[in-house]
């Protein structure tokens, strides 16, 4: 009978023990961040061979979150120009998170595109190529267990991010999970582009918060959001913009919510 009830009181314990953690289990840390290939807010586009750059700054700044996620664009994988380091590992291995990279176009001995950085290893991994007036822009798309993760980066021309805005919501706002889509969108709240993406989407983040440059941001162009089929299940509990100029020449997105 003591045994017995040792056992018992055991499991009473282990439970306490775990319960906690099931409790915060729908709670979701979001973050973007535009990484300039760690070349900081204005040094040129050139790294020593093996050199880090500004990236471990910008390893400070996503620690400093601890994000279930974080959508990073800008980043090149071995190219010449960073000195033929795999940007996404290394930043990966920095925070303690799975990095998975895409390409958007090719870069002398490497490739230039978006990484999605995240505490679970996703299921699977695609892409969508979209036009751009100087390069092919690009989404990447990650599936973990109860949800999607879209990286983005628009074009710099207004005409192009409405292409863009028509792709990314005619292929990602209609899923059976949520599909949350995050990166730097070059377009302002009130633009057409943003207006077509709010078709399909709803913006989680703050859109009176500047995020560009910096520095001195005086203009929003980095978003997180939803697709507003799934907007319901989501419940935002705070949003914040990080200013690291120490680090890139964009500020930080962050977005907490709990999510059903």
């Amino acid at each position: 009978m003591i045994d017995r009830l040792q056992r018992f009181a055991f499991a009473g314990i282990a439970f306490l023990a775990i319960a906690p953690l099931c409790a915060d289990a729908g709670e979701m840390t979001m973050m973007s961040f535009n990484v300039r290939i760690g070349c900081g807010m204005h040094d040129l586009f050139k790294l020593p061979e093996g050199g880090l750059g500004h990236l471990p700054q910008c390893a400070e700044v996503i620690k400093s979150v601890n994000p279930d996620w974080v959508a990073i664009q800008e980043i090149d994988r071995c190219s010449l120009r960073v000195g033929h380091v795999d940007q996404t590992a290394e930043l990966a291995k920095m925070c303690g998170l799975y990095g998975t990279f895409v390409k958007k176009k090719p870069e002398k001995d490497g490739d230039y595109g978006l990484a999605v950085l995240s505490k679970e290893k996703p299921l699977n991994v695609s892409k969508i190529l979209m036009p751009g007036a100087l390069h092919t822009r690009c989404v990447e798309i990650l599936e973990f267990r109860d949800y999607f993760v879209a990286c983005t980066h628009f074009p710099l021309k207004d005409h192009f991010c409405e292409i863009a805005a028509d792709i990314v919501r005619l292929n990602l706002s209609d899923r059976d999970k949520p599909v949350f889509l995050a990166g730097d969108f070059n377009s302002k709240p009130d633009t057409k582009a943003i207006a077509i993406l709010k078709k399909g989407f709803t913006i989680l983040s703050d859109v009176t918060q500047n995020t560009f440059p910096a520095d001195k941001p005086d203009r929003c162009i980095d978003y997180i959001m939803v697709d507003t089929k799934h907007a319901d299940k989501v419940k935002v509990l705070s949003r914040k913009v990080i200013a690291a100029p120490d680090a890139t020449d964009h500020c930080a997105l962050v977005v907490k919510a709990s999510v059903n």
